[in-house]
């Protein structure tokens, strides 16, 4: 249940999903509001607001969401156009990208990190789930998106 454990709550209110402890995904999610993850998930998922991986959590994905508040494990590629918060005891395996980065004591953190505002509202653009019309775009499972994102990201500040 979301809130039984300090820190683990999105800020705005309660999940709009939940993937459980004993539960598993794979594929693409996309989500308007906040989802929390105590069970496992494998694709790409973009959420309009909070992303939430409880202690049991396990995510294999690229992820692209406003905020993000990790206490279990995550593989891929994590991109918050606001803040990314890996508590104690978390696992990140990829690349992040932030405005803000909060990271507890205890984590275990390898990869590459870009916390330049102008990286993080690059990436706040394609956080919001997709339209319909955009869904069918959208690269298939395994692919490695976050490339594009971060050619396009480089074009800005290149321009700048």
């Amino acid at each position: 249940m979301i809130g039984k454990k300090p820190g683990l709550r999105p800020e705005d209110g309660e999940a709009t999903s939940i993937i459980g402890e004993g539960s598993a995904f794979d594929g693409t999610f996309e989500v308007t509001g906040n989802v929390r993850v105590d069970g496992r998930f494998t694709g790409e998922i973009r959420v309009s607001e909070t992303l939430v991986v409880g202690k049991n959590g396990m995510v294999d994905a690229n992820v692209h969401t406003r905020s993000a508040v990790v206490a279990g494990t995550i593989k891929g590629n994590l991109h918050a156009a606001d803040k990314i918060t890996l508590q104690s005891g978390s696992r990140l395996e990829g690349e992040m990208i932030t405005s803000k980065l909060v990271i507890e004591e205890g984590v275990s953190f390898q990869g590459s990190c870009n916390t330049a505002q102008s990286a993080a509202q690059a990436v706040g653009a394609k956080a919001a789930p997709a339209t319909p019309s955009e869904s069918k775009k959208a690269a298939p499972p395994g692919s490695q998106p976050s490339e594009a994102v971060v050619e396009e990201i480089a074009k800005e500040q290149i321009a700048k």
